[in-house]
C-alpha cells in the first residue's frame, strides 16, 4: 500500500467553496502561494512550494485540528501566520456548519492570533447539537484554511461507539502510517494517550534510515528545552501529511506522558533533565504552554494548566475518564540502577576495637535486644567474593578498609539486597502516582459515571496497570551479533531480578504497587465496569488486572506505538519466545505484540467492549501492509476478557 497524502478526506470534505458571494482562494493556491519573507522560525515546519513576490495575506501553515468533543461543543484549532513574516496580530473568521459545503451556518465568529500564542487558534465552537456531524473551517485576509470533520458526543442513548486508541508518535523512527490509516476510518474521537513528540535531539533515539534517507530529522537540531525549542517540534511533527489528515478526521482527546516534557517526568523533575539545562518548573511550564498551543485541548478554566484529568460523557453508554500519571501527583520513579540497597551485615562496633562481623543469628538478636548493645550494632555493606559456586561475604575490617570500591580486583563485587529492596523500598507508604486531589476526583467521577447507570467506565492514561515480569530467556535465543544493547553483565543481571520476581518496567503502575491499590479500591468500591488504557511502552498489551488478593478489577488493553520501537530493537530475540517468557512471569497477561506498531480500535456496546489491536506491517518504508487484527473482549459484570 502506498503512503497516502495529505487529501485524505473525502474530496467533498477538503474542497474549498465560496463563502458570502466571494470566490474563495483554494487550499493548493495557498500551498504555492508562500513568500520567502517568512523565517524558518515562524514557518515551524511548513515548507511552501515556491516563494513569490507578494507578501500580503495570511498562511495557514498546519493544518486544521478538533478536540474535546462535548454534547454541545467541540474545540477547533487552525495556525494563521502573516505572510510578510512580521510580527502582528491577525484576526481569522472560523466557521461550523453540518453540512460540508457549508450551505448553512451553524455558528461563525472572529477570533485573533499573534505572537504571544505562536500564531495559533484555538476556538470553543459552542451551539452545537449533540452526536452530529460538524465541518469546519477558517479563513483570514482573502485566504481559506483546510475544511475539517469533527463529531459531538451523544447526550443520551446506548448506541454502540467505535474510538481509536494512539500514542508514541516518532517523527525521525518512522512514518505515521498508523495516523494515515486512521484518517481513512469512521471514529467518533481518537485517544491520544501521549508521548504525542520527543524531545530528543538530533541523532539520539532516531534511526538512521528515517533520517538520511527520508529527511525525517528534527527541528531545532538540540534537545527541546525552551518555549521556541517546544513550539519548533510541534510544528514538525504537524507538518506531517498523515497527521494533519487524521487530525482532520476526527477530534482528539489528549493527555500527556514523559516525552512532551522529557524522558521519565514526575512532577518535579524528569530523567533527561539536567541542572545546566536550567530549573525543571521552567522547562515544565514552556512543555505545557507549546502542548496547550499546538493541541486541541480546552483550557482549564480555573487557569491551572497543569491539571488535563477530565471527562467525557458518551451518552447512557460510557464515560471516559482521563488521568495524568506524570505531573500532578507523581513521585519520582525507582530505578534498579539507583535505588537497590547494597547486601550487608551486621558489625560490632566498640571503641579502640576492629569491627567485628556479626554472623550467629542467635547473637545478633541477643545484641539488639539489649540496650547496652544494640546501639553497637551498624549494618555495613561489604564485598563479596565471587567462585564458580556463589558468592562469599568478606567479613574482614581490615580487608574491607583496603579496597576501593569503584577500583575492584578481578572476582570481588558489591551484590544488591534484592528482597530488601522487594520487602521495604519498592513498597514503601506514601509513594504516589495520581496524588490525593486527582485520586479523589476519580473516585468521584467512577461513583458519578455508576450513579448515571452508564456500564463501563473507560479509563485513558499513559502507564501499563498491568503486572509485568522480567522475562528469562536463555543465551542461545539471543541473537548476540544483532545486539548492540544486551551484554552477558545485563543478562546476568536481569536473570537476578527476574529471580527475585521483580517488574520490569519501574516508571510504570508496578514501581508504585500501593497506589496501584489505591487505583483498584475506587474501581472495586465504585465503577460498575472498568475497562483501563494504557500507551508509553510501544507495543501491544492485554490484561486482566487483579488486586494483591486476586480478585479480578478490570481489564486492560494497551496500544502500540505509531512509530516509536518497541522490544524488537532492544532484544533481539524471536517475538514468540520473548511473549511467552514475560507471559510466563506475568500472570494477568492475556496477550502480547512486541514487534508491530499499531493501535486499539475499541468498540463499546451495552454488553460488551472489544478492543481490536490493528497493526501496520512496517513504519520504515513508505509503502506497508495492514496485518491481521486481534480482538479481546470483555462483558458486562465479568471484569475479565473472554478467554479464546
Amino acid at each position: 500500500m502506498n503512503r497516502p497524502q495529505i487529501d485524505r478526506l473525502d474530496s467533498d470534505v477538503t474542497k474549498t467553496t465560496p463563502r458570502n458571494g466571494t470566490a474563495a482562494i483554494s487550499r493548493r493556491a495557498v500551498l504555492h502561494g508562500s513568500t520567502g519573507a517568512l523565517s524558518l522560525g515562524l514557518l515551524r515546519g511548513f515548507k511552501p512550494a515556491s516563494a513569490q513576490q507578494d507578501t500580503s495575506g495570511t498562511i495557514f501553515t498546519h493544518g486544521i485540528a478538533s478536540g474535546d468533543p462535548l454534547q454541545d461543543r467541540v474545540i477547533i484549532w487552525t495556525r494563521a501566520v502573516p505572510a510578510d513574516g512580521r510580527a502582528r496580530k491577525v484576526s481569522v473568521t472560523w466557521q461550523v456548519s453540518t453540512s460540508p459545503d457549508f450551505e448553512y451556518i451553524t455558528s461563525t465568529e472572529e477570533a485573533r492570533t499573534g505572537p504571544k500564542s505562536d500564531y495559533t487558534v484555538k476556538v470553543d465552537a459552542g451551539g452545537l447539537e449533540p452526536d452530529q456531524t460538524y465541518y469546519y473551517r477558517f479563513f483570514a485576509e482573502g485566504v481559506d484554511s483546510a475544511t475539517g470533520r469533527t463529531h459531538t458526543l451523544p447526550a443520551a442513548g446506548l448506541d454502540p461507539v467505535k474510538l481509536a486508541v494512539v500514542s508514541c508518535s516518532n517523527y525521525p523512527q518512522g512514518f505515521f502510517h498508523v495516523y494515515a490509516e486512521l484518517a481513512k476510518r469512521d471514529y467518533a474521537a481518537v485517544l491520544h494517550l501521549g508521548d504525542y513528540i520527543y524531545e530528543y535531539p538530533e541523532g539520539v533515539y532516531s534511526n538512521d534510515l528515517m533520517t538520511k534517507e527520508f529527511g525525517r530529522s528534527v527541528a531545532p537540531k538540540g534537545e527541546v528545552i525552551a518555549l521556541e525549542d517546544y513550539r519548533m517540534r510541534y510544528g514538525l511533527y504537524r507538518s506531517d501529511p498523515d497527521l494533519q489528515a487524521v487530525h482532520a478526521a476526527h477530534p482528539f482527546i489528549c493527555v500527556w506522558d514523559d516525552h512532551e516534557i522529557a524522558n521519565d517526568t514526575w512532577k518535579t523533575g524528569a530523567e533527561n533533565h539536567n541542572s545546566d539545562e536550567g530549573p525543571f518548573e521552567t522547562r515544565r511550564q514552556a512543555a505545557l504552554q507549546a502542548y496547550h498551543e499546538w493541541l486541541p485541548i480546552r483550557d482549564n478554566t480555573a487557569g491551572d494548566q497543569s491539571i488535563i484529568y477530565r471527562s467525557f460523557q458518551i451518552g447512557d453508554l460510557a464515560s471516559i475518564i482521563m488521568l495524568d500519571t506524570r505531573l500532578v501527583g507523581r513521585d519520582q520513579p525507582l530505578t534498579y540502577g539507583k535505588d537497590l540497597p547494597l547486601r550487608t551485615l551486621p558489625f560490632r562496633m566498640l571503641p579502640d576495637t576492629q569491627p567485628l562481623a556479626i554472623t550467629d543469628p542467635a547473637e545478633l538478636k541477643k545484641l539488639r535486644a539489649s540496650e547496652e548493645t544494640r546501639d553497637q550494632i551498624q549494618d555495613i555493606p561489604v564485598p563479596f567474593r565471587l567462585t564458580s559456586t556463589g558468592a562469599d561475604p568478606i567479613l574482614d575490617w581490615s580487608e574491607i578498609q583496603a579496597l576501593d570500591p569503584k577500583k575492584l580486583p578481578k572476582g570481588i563485587s558489591y551484590l544488591p539486597d534484592l528482597e530488601k529492596f522487594k520487602t521495604d523500598i519498592l513498597p514503601a507508604k506514601g509513594r504516589s502516582m495520581l496524588g490525593a486531589k486527582q485520586q479523589n476526583w476519580f473516585g468521584q467521577e467512577l461513583s458519578k459515571s455508576a450513579q448515571d447507570g452508564k456500564p463501563w467506565q473507560i479509563v485513558g492514561q499513559q502507564v501499563l496497570t498491568g503486572k509485568v515480569g522480567i522475562p528469562v530467556i536463555s543465551d542461545e535465543d539471543i541473537d548476540q551479533d544483532s545486539s548492540s544493547y544486551v551484554t552477558p553483565r545485563q543478562l546476568a543481571e536481569f536473570r537476578a531480578l527476574a529471580a527475585m520476581d521483580l517488574p520490569l518496567n519501574l516508571d510504570a503502575w508496578d514501581g508504585y504497587p500501593l497506589a496501584r491499590e489505591a487505583l483498584f479500591d475506587s474501581i472495586q468500591t465504585e465503577a460498575n465496569n472498568a475497562v483501563l488504557l494504557a500507551g508509553d511502552t510501544h507495543n501491544a498489551w492485554a490484561f486482566n488486572l487483579a488486586d494483591d488478593n486476586g480478585n479480578a478489577v478490570a481489564v486492560e488493553f494497551a496500544t502500540a506505538g505509531v512509530s516509536s520501537p518497541g522490544m524488537e530493537e532492544y532484544l533481539p530475540v524471536k517475538p514468540e519466545i520473548v511473549a511467552n517468557a514475560i507471559k510466563a512471569k506475568s500472570p494477568e497477561l492475556r496477550f502480547l505484540n512486541s514487534h508491530r506498531r499499531g493501535w486499539v480500535e475499541l468498540h463499546i456496546s451495552e454488553t460488551e467492549v472489544e478492543a481490536s489491536f490493528e497493526f501496520v506491517s512496517t513504519v520504515r518504508d513508505e509503502n506497508y501492509l495492514l496485518e491481521p487484527p486481534v480482538k479481546k473482549r470483555v462483558k458486562v459484570g465479568a471484569h475479565k476478557m473472554e478467554e479464546s
